[in-house]
């Protein structure tokens, strides 16, 4: 009877959570490579958008009126994601400045709601950029879930695999001592 931990099964442990962020890295840039529409990418949207301050105070204007072609030409993409809009919704400040994101505060005056939009700056000029996937990874906001889960994961394939080495080395010692 071997007492040796199975390889495949430390490698299946030890992999799974890096197979599947390397699955979701490359499915959100294969996704990514037709995420802009061209059409809000001409010279004149490239000089009307070229500050983010532009960008966030045309975006005051759309979340009061509702406009949601506004709102998809703020965020260039090809299927634009629709933001809540209320004639009470104001701009309150920049909240905070990353990497690669700048991000907005907007206040529902009506509930007291805050709302948060995110701005990068995208061939030239600066696009809304919904909280979606592309955001999430590009952010660096997926790993606060994947670490977690990987962490999770990783303890409990350790856990498992121990718990058959001690099951294999006292079933071995068993078969020494007792003869079968």
């Amino acid at each position: 009877m071997k007492t040796t931990v199975n390889v495949r099964l430390v490698l299946m442990v030890v992999l799974t959570p890096l197979v599947l962020a390397g699955l979701f890295a490359l499915g959100v840039q294969i996704q990514s490579l037709k995420r802009y529409d061209p059409a809000y990418f001409s010279a004149a949207y490239l000089q009307q958008y070229q500050t983010p301050g532009a960008v966030a105070r045309t975006l005051e204007g759309g979340l009061q009126t509702g406009d949601q072609e506004l709102i998809a030409e703020l965020q260039g993409l090809r299927r634009p994601a629709t933001f809540e809009s209320n004639p009470k919704m104001i701009f309150i400040m920049l909240w905070k400045r990353e990497e690669r994101y700048i991000s907005y505060l907007y206040l529902d005056m009506e509930n007291l709601n805050r709302h948060t939009h995110y701005l990068e700056q995208v061939e030239g000029r600066w696009v809304v950029s919904p909280a979606d996937m592309h955001y999430y990874l590009h952010s660096g906001r997926w790993l606060k879930l994947f670490l977690p889960l990987a962490i999770i994961w990783w303890l409990l394939g350790t856990i498992v695999i121990l718990a058959l080495w001690i099951y294999r080395l006292s079933a071995r010692t068993r078969l020494q001592l007792y003869g079968g």
